[in-house]
């Protein structure tokens, strides 16, 4: 492996041609554009992005592709920022800009963002450590890096301690754009793994993980990041006023944090940084052999990179959800290993929604879909990705009242109906759970803190699930009135059908069977007339067949 000599200089030999590893002026990254798979730089990337040509980044893992969209993203947008000035950021004209933007265009940008260290601070090797590399911050302490990662899937961000989902320390022959990718999602989205490896400012505590919750047109690259980069452009000055003021630089702040010496234990302040600032946690410097082989060289820090411990991950990022009510209202959103469940994606989209999801002027009235991803850390292991898809017709209004049947004093909204729904089905999943326990155990002296229940509620769950948002965007057609009359007769007949389900898998004596059978029917049905009134025809008789329809 290379290594520093006196001057901190990394020795190599001369007489080799030196490798690719700058992003600006090689083409170090894979793209499969149509049948065939190109090499671009990052400016070509850009513009293949900005004309729609790229299918997918060949070598990047699915849990790399949050942090590697939201890089290029965030880049982007202060790229232009720089470059224009708020006063012609009108979002027309930063669509139009990103769409058609050259190659060269997008290298001058980019150089622009680092005037006096362009040479080295979008290569991903450098050959000086006093210079700034890619996300890798200067230093002049080089001789106290220590041996990291050999292999770019050490330096990533999973912690696999069983070693079977997906192996260590196992891509010995990977390419630059899989160092690329792994510094890419390690210096942006990892947490605290220990004593002198802090995490990143932009989550709620060292176990959290960091949250997108966003908007799209489709999932094609190219949308999505010309879509990202007018998204944080319009909603800069909102931004800025979504946190404390004075949290941050409106103007020219610190935006690239590898382009600031780390050779202290002191952290920068958030009142330096631009809002769009793009993370290093970790003091990391890349090295190659004379093969062009790399290696990670990294020295612990006792601090955080970024002093912003006391905002709990509030920093404005407009994808992130903000919890709204309960037990540290204020603070960043963090997601446990269950993922977006249908109760957690509807307060995510509905009352703590982040500025990603608010439509730009040309997606009122168009059809496109709230992603959700994250990658879940717990303590000492990775507890799942976790991704979902919602479709969002164009005729819904995040924001808006629906048509209110009933002669109430105040309108109610979608984000009230949801949370009716979710409180609905929690009392129906309690009443199907006691009746399949009534069943199981006999309805003599049932336990019902036993298990026994534990799949029919899962494939209830499930159920719900499935059927929560599609119900709950038509709601707006229907009118409160005959939304909660429909939730109401899905859940009885999901419940209705769940337990016949546990009763055709009872392994219990006929004779005892038919006893159980009729408990278990009346611990279910009185439980759901009182929690689904609107479910039983009597009722509602006034009802015609073509509304039941």
């Amino acid at each position: 492996m290379a290594s520093p000599d006196r001057t901190g200089r990394v020795s190599r030999s001369h007489d080799l041609p030196a490798p690719p590893f700058d992003l600006l002026a090689s083409a170090v990254v894979p793209l499969r554009c149509g049948a065939e798979t190109v090499a671009g730089s990052l400016p070509g990337i850009y513009r293949r992005l900005g004309a729609d040509a790229v299918d997918e980044f060949p070598g990047l893992a699915a849990h790399q592709a949050q942090a590697w969209y939201q890089f290029l993203v965030q880049a982007g947008a202060v790229a232009i920022s720089r470059s224009d000035g708020d006063a012609a950021l009108t979002d027309s004209v930063v669509r139009r800009r990103v769409e058609s933007l050259s190659e060269s265009e997008w290298r001058a940008l980019l150089e622009g963002l680092t005037p006096d260290q362009a040479a080295t601070a979008w290569s991903l090797v450098a050959e000086d450590p006093s210079a700034p590399a890619f996300l890798q911050p200067p230093t002049t302490r080089f001789d106290v890096y220590r041996p990291f990662a050999s292999t770019a899937d050490a330096l990533d961000i999973l912690v696999t301690a069983k070693n079977h989902d997906r192996k260590r320390a196992r891509a010995s022959n990977a390419g630059p754009h899989q160092w690329l990718y792994s510094l890419v999602t390690l210096q942006t989205t990892q947490g605290y793994s220990g004593r002198g490896q802090p995490g990143v400012a932009r989550m709620n505590g060292g176990l959290s993980s960091r949250i997108l919750v966003d908007r799209r047109p489709n999932d094609r690259w190219g949308p999505r990041v010309v879509r990202g980069i007018r998204m944080l452009l319009a909603r800069r000055r909102e931004v800025l006023e979504q946190v404390d003021e004075g949290v941050f630089r409106a103007r020219e702040g610190l935006a690239l944090l590898w382009l600031r010496s780390w050779d202290s234990d002191d952290s920068l302040s958030v009142a330096e940084l631009d809002p769009y600032f793009i993370e290093v946690c970790r003091r990391i410097r890349l090295v190659a052999e004379p093969s062009g082989e790399i290696q990670a060289l990294a020295r612990p820090a006792m601090s955080p990179r970024v002093n912003a411990k006391s905002l709990k991950g509030r920093l404005g990022d407009p994808w992130i959800p903000v919890k709204s009510e309960g037990d540290g209202a204020g603070e960043a959103r963090t997601v446990s290993a269950g993922g977006f469940d249908y109760r957690l994606a509807q307060r995510l989209l509905l009352r703590e929604k982040p500025l990603a999801l608010r439509p730009l002027d040309d997606e009122k009235g168009v059809d496109s879909e709230i992603h959700m991803a994250v990658l879940v850390r717990g303590q000492g292991k990775t507890e799942g990705l976790h991704e979902r898809l919602i479709p969002l017709p164009g005729t819904i209004d995040l924001d808006g009242d629906l048509d209110d049947d009933l002669d109430d004093d105040e309108d109610s909204t979608l984000a009230d109906l949801a949370q009716e729904m979710v409180e609905v089905a929690a009392s129906v999943r309690k009443v199907l759970r006691q009746a399949v326990i009534v069943y199981l155990q006999g309805p003599d002296k049932p336990d019902f803190r036993r298990k026994d229940a534990d799949p029919i509620v899962t494939a209830y769950d499930r159920r719900v699930d499935e059927e929560f948002f599609e119900h709950l965007f038509r709601s707006p057609t229907w009118g409160l009135e005959r939304a909660r009359r429909r939730w109401h007769e899905f859940l009885r007949q999901a419940a209705e059908t769940l337990l016949r389900r546990a009763w055709g898998r009872s392994s219990s004596p006929a004779t005892r069977r038919e006893k159980a059978r009729a408990a278990s029917s009346f611990a279910l049905y009185n439980g759901l007339r009182r929690f689904l009134p609107e479910a039983f025809p009597e009722a509602h008789p006034e009802v015609t067949q073509e509304e039941s329809e």
